[in-house]
């Protein structure tokens, strides 16, 4: 059950990461995103690149980081890279899947040098040590459900926690919390396509889960990645309550001074 349950995390957290990108270019500029989150889009566009390449495909342009105007065929201010896989339907699959392998690869390598002393505080310190934990297995009726989704305010409350209590004097704090932020919302190939992502996420699932029949240790390893797993899902979930509360709080006062468009 434990690679079922994280299947669903892992869909849930690279959608959630979507989301906070796109909220964050809603309302900045996006080339500003791009550098402010720019170890996690050098990752994630190599990567993609890459995939497309081993496929066969063809890079035309390859520019990781937009005008700042955002004009000249790039009003989205997304990377100018016009890469496309060789293979028509596994080529973008295998791209898509070869992006979030990279940024999963980077995040637990950043955890193990610099991670210690906030996945520590995060998941063993404060009241809610038996619950600042991700549900190793799905709910199996609605009371269960509902209790996974009440979980859910004990981990932003953890998470709130974690950072008034961490020592940011401590300069593996605050790097640990940028690399992973940067490294956690591009851990999909944002503005690609979305089925190959889906695609590709149920493909990371069915190779964890053949090689955790072939190699029964290596569930002993994910229980090991568990914690960081849950404080990447707290730090985006808190990320995205914290933008969708900004853009609410910015269309009221635009709503207060008249300079609503409706």
């Amino acid at each position: 059950m434990i690679y079922a349950a994280f299947t669903l995390w892992l869909l849930l957290v690279l959608f959630v990461g979507i989301g906070v990108y796109r909220l964050w270019t809603a309302i900045l500029k996006p080339a500003w995103i791009h550098w402010a989150l720019l170890p996690g889009t050098v990752v994630s566009e190599m990567a993609y690149i890459f995939g497309c390449l081993i496929t066969g495909g063809e890079i035309r342009r390859a520019k990781l980081m937009p005008h700042s105007s955002g004009t000249q065929g790039n009003t989205n201010g997304e990377p100018t890279t016009e890469a496309s896989a060789g293979v028509k339907y596994l080529g973008p699959v295998v791209a898509a899947l070869l992006s979030i392998v990279a940024c999963a690869a980077a995040i637990v390598v950043v955890h193990s040098l610099l991670g210690d002393p906030v996945i520590r505080q995060f998941a063993t310190a404060g009241g809610l040590t038996l619950t600042a934990s991700l549900p190793e297995t799905l709910p199996g009726d609605w009371e269960q459900l509902w209790q996974q989704i009440g979980g859910q305010v004990n981990l932003l409350q953890r998470m709130c926690e974690t950072w008034a209590e961490v020592d940011w004097l401590n300069w593996r704090v605050p790097v640990f919390l940028y690399l992973s932020l940067c490294l956690g919302v591009r851990l999909a190939p944002v503005r690609r396509p979305l089925r190959p992502i889906l695609a590709a996420v149920v493909a990371a699932a069915v190779i964890i889960a053949i090689i955790g029949l072939i190699w029964p240790q290596f569930s002993g390893l994910m229980k090991d990645l568990w914690p960081l797993l849950t404080y990447l899902w707290a730090l985006l979930l808190f990320l995205l309550v914290i933008s969708l509360l900004l853009i609410g709080l910015l269309a009221l006062g635009r709503a207060l001074l008249g300079k609503d468009s409706t």
